[in-house]
């Protein structure tokens, strides 16, 4: 189908521009889309038809990963990428079931990117903290649905009176917060139940990338391993996993 006939067509239902039509679609998906709630209410439903629910999540995780690569968007993910290479400092904010995400994310990136902020801690000092913000920063949204309105509302704020970048993981293209960021990552939803699997996946990419990319990551992470190892903070096994971090690094 051709544009001109697109336009006539979205014209006799009504619309005169597609931005219209396009807003109307976007905002029946995003409404209609069943969030994360029902994905934990169908999971409990499902789940009891069998005794043990290993197999079934453990097959679903596989699935949920093979999608995540066949859908992200390897340009958007270069995009993404270098907006955090180039930051000056990255805050980090999650609400509500993507707080503990962000948390994640931002321990990880500890060893490898300097001057990291976690906001999600104090979710009441956000605007307060946003006076810090400086050209160059970058915030860092984590957002899976349902979306925390208090989110959204602060990253249409920065947009507007802050000079920074936004990027942004969330989990559907009609997720509100897109409109407003300059580089994002869909973590594409499980079909069957509620998972952060899709979000986990994409962070850890880009953790490796990052680390990577930073000339000085791999000498970081030896410190802290050698520090940890010195002062008995970790076991063994957590000293291992640092180990494969450098290893996966340094490839």
């Amino acid at each position: 189908m051709c544009q001109r006939e697109f336009s006539e067509r979205i014209e006799k239902i009504g619309y005169k521009k597609y931005p219209q039509f396009k807003n109307d679609i976007i905002k029946y998906v995003f409404n209609n889309k069943k969030n994360t709630w029902w994905h934990l209410k169908k999971s409990s439903e499902d789940m009891d038809e069998v005794d043990h629910s290993l197999g079934k999540v453990g097959k679903s995780s596989i699935e949920d990963i093979e999608s995540v690569l066949r859908e992200v968007d390897s340009k958007e993910y270069e995009t993404f990428l270098n907006v955090l290479l180039e930051a000056e400092k990255v805050h980090f904010l999650g609400m509500r079931t993507s707080k503990s995400l962000a948390l994640y994310f931002e321990m990880m990136l500890g060893g490898i990117l300097d001057n990291l902020n976690q906001l999600s801690l104090n979710s009441d000092f956000i605007y307060d903290e946003s006076l810090k913000f400086k050209e160059g920063d970058v915030l860092m949204i984590i957002a899976l649905s349902p979306y925390a309105k208090q989110t959204i509302d602060f990253v249409k704020y920065c947009r507007k009176q802050m000079n920074i970048n936004i990027v942004v993981i969330t989990d559907l293209e009609s997720s509100p917060i897109i409109e407003d960021s300059d580089a994002y990552l869909i973590a594409v939803q499980s079909k069957n139940r509620y998972s952060i699997i899709p979000a986990l996946t994409l962070m850890e990419s880009l953790i490796i990338d990052l680390g990577k990319n930073q000339p000085n990551s791999v000498e970081k992470i030896s410190r802290l391993n050698q520090i940890h190892r010195e002062n008995d903070i970790t076991t063994l096994l957590d000293q291992l996993k640092l180990i494969c971090i450098l290893q996966i690094i340094s490839k």
